[in-house]
């Protein structure tokens, strides 16, 4: 009875000490996403590269897929892209809206967003339009950083997060 019992208790210990680390896990998580929008929406490309890793891969928003050739290289794609695409305006703040760990060192966030409308460089508008950017991060030697990153822009009435899946898709032209 007294194994029995110390077994119990072991198993107990060890379960609550594992809930404690991936409570601690995804406070580190989180915090390394915050890092990144706080970067972000300074524009500062500094920051993004040193919490990237050296394999980073950013599918960007308009489906170019650009794989790192290391931290110099982030710097570089940052910076750029806060001169010739954002023109020094910062970007709106994302709000974390999923931690999803799929090993103790390998987790997945989603990050969400509204645009307001802008125009590019050719005068074309941009109309107001939502964002989900979905992150692979990864521990490596105990520092999480951000692996891979996609960015996807939702312009007009989507199927949305509370769609019933009735009827025709919304948008869709009707048949007459």
């Amino acid at each position: 009875m007294l194994r029995v019992s110390l077994s119990v208790l072991l198993v107990g210990l060890a379960l609550a000490g594992a809930r404690s680390i991936a409570n601690n896990d995804e406070e580190a998580v989180r915090e390394l996403i915050e890092r990144r929008n706080a970067a972000y929406h300074n524009l500062d490309a500094t920051t993004l590269a040193s919490i990237e890793t050296p394999d980073y891969r950013l599918v960007d928003r308009f489906g170019d897929n650009i794989g790192s050739k290391g931290p110099e290289f982030n710097e570089k794609l940052w910076r750029w892209s806060f001169v010739n695409v954002y023109k020094g305006k910062p970007a709106p703040v994302h709000n974390i809206i999923g931690v999803h760990f799929l090993t103790a060192d390998v987790a997945v966030v989603q990050t969400e967003t509204q645009w307001g409308s802008y125009k590019i460089d050719d005068g074309t508008e941009i109309p107001p339009h939502g964002e989900v950017d979905t992150f692979t991060v990864v521990r490596r030697a105990g520092i999480w950083k951000i692996a891979v990153q996609t960015i996807h822009n939702r312009f007009g009435n989507g199927i949305g997060d509370d769609f019933n899946f009735e009827g025709p898709l919304p948008g869709a032209p009707s048949k007459k």
